[in-house]
């Protein structure tokens, strides 16, 4: 029956007022019974009374001496239609994504995150690790996390200008279980791991593994100044159940199910090397942005090895003067804040981005097309927590992926909380 006790107590904490006399009582319970020290009293009380506003961060929070907490998450509404003249994708509507997560630190020192993915109907295992940060700028993480690989995929979709990541994402790892170690010094970043597979792959005869390293420089990184140059290489073994690699890309946007280009099962294969290089530039409401990657699949004898390439670079302007929050500890970008939020006398932050992105997934008797896409996107930032953004996708490939011609229109509705 404790346990019952326990679960009524926790849940009577969480729903305290945010505000109010009841923080004040309970605070001095927790003085008065030792639980606390008065220092720690007196520390919690300024923190109460302190200024709102000078961090923004969602989730609600729960803090003791020893352990504190956050519980938080994100919605992404996309509705799309697509102007084709041929292929159907396919118009219509889709909760891309619908996150919940529970993160903290245990004693300082031990960090942990679980983030739990209900989009689609389906629950999926995204952020799952505990770090240790006691070693000085150093983290080791253990759990499922990204692979420190390609600038944008390693910006939160959160914060990206784009309402999706641009044709070349498809080959980054994203996220596997490993063990990596994430370093900095004040211009410059280092990572890197070792990896499995993710929690939802089957396993037959052995899972496939991985190796990526990252480094990063930042000779500039002001609040409103940037400068940020960095290269990553992922290694991966295939499994020996699967023995086979594929690469295929949807035309930046989710709402359809259709990749217009798409190698398919590349047989014999063994491994394969994924290259990026990174740059970025902030200078107060303008920034650009842009990666080149590459790809080479090592097959079995008497199979011939295949390489692939993509790229993107894009441009983005402040209408309303904020500027991208670049993060050189982490080297990647981070929560726009408004200079003046929509409904308290301004008119929040709206931004201007222009993306040309390529891909081509055409080699010796692989022929999974090319495809060249050019995006106008219009972010309105209503705070720091709610974002609308509107992408018009021009969408072109070539004779060996049908020759389409495509414009996509889309919008999001985002809230984190």
């Amino acid at each position: 029956m404790k346990i019952y006790y326990f679960i009524i107590l926790l849940f009577s904490i969480l729903l305290l007022p945010v505000n109010g006399s009841a923080q004040e009582d309970l605070l001095e319970i927790l003085r008065d019974n030792g639980t606390i020290t008065r220092k720690q009293y007196e520390k919690l009380k300024r923190e109460k009374k302190a200024p709102v506003g000078k961090k923004v961060e969602e989730g609600f929070r729960q803090k003791s001496s020893d352990f504190q907490f956050r519980i938080g998450g994100r919605l992404q509404l996309d509705a799309a239609v697509y102007d084709e003249e041929d292929r159907d994708l396919g118009s219509g509507t889709k909760v891309r994504r619908a996150r919940l997560f529970f993160a903290g630190k245990v004693y300082e020192d031990w960090k942990f995150k679980s983030q739990i993915d209900f989009a689609d109907n389906v629950v999926s295992v995204k952020d799952a690790y505990i770090a240790y940060s006691g070693f000085e700028k150093t983290v080791v993480k253990i759990g499922n996390f990204k692979e420190p690989f390609s600038l944008e995929e390693l910006t939160s979709s959160k914060y990206i200008p784009f309402m999706e990541r641009a044709l070349p994402n498809t080959f980054v790892p994203g996220r596997n279980i490993g063990v990596g170690v994430f370093t900095y010094g004040d211009h410059w970043t280092a990572s890197g791991g070792v990896f499995g597979e993710g929690p939802g792959d089957t396993r037959i005869d052995g899972e496939g593994y991985g190796v990526t390293g990252r480094l990063t420089l930042s000779p500039v990184h002001e609040k409103t100044q940037a400068v940020h140059l960095g290269v990553a290489v992922a290694f991966r073994g295939v499994s020996d159940d699967l023995q086979s690699v594929s690469f295929s890309s949807k035309p930046e946007s989710a709402v359809t199910s259709i990749s217009l280009v798409d190698t398919g099962d590349i047989g014999q294969a063994l491994s394969y090397v994924n290259t990026v290089v990174e740059a970025a530039v902030v200078c107060g409401p303008f920034s650009v942005q842009g990666e080149y990657f590459y790809s080479t699949v090592r097959r079995k004898a008497n199979f011939s090895d295949v390489d692939f390439q993509g790229s993107y670079i894009f441009a983005s302007w402040f209408l309303t003067g904020e500027s991208r929050n670049y993060k050189h500890k982490s080297g990647a970008f981070s929560r726009i804040r408004p200079n003046n939020n929509a409904g308290q006398g301004g008119v929040g932050a709206w931004e201007l981005g222009l993306r040309y992105s390529q891909i081509d997934l055409n080699d010796d008797v692989i022929f999974g097309g090319e495809e060249e896409n050019i995006t106008l996107g219009l972010n309105w930032y209503v705070n720091p927590l709610i974002r609308f953004m509107a992408n018009v996708v021009l969408i072109d490939t070539d004779p060996k992926a049908g020759n389409e011609e495509v414009t996509a229109f889309q919008m999001r509705a985002q809230i984190e909380f």
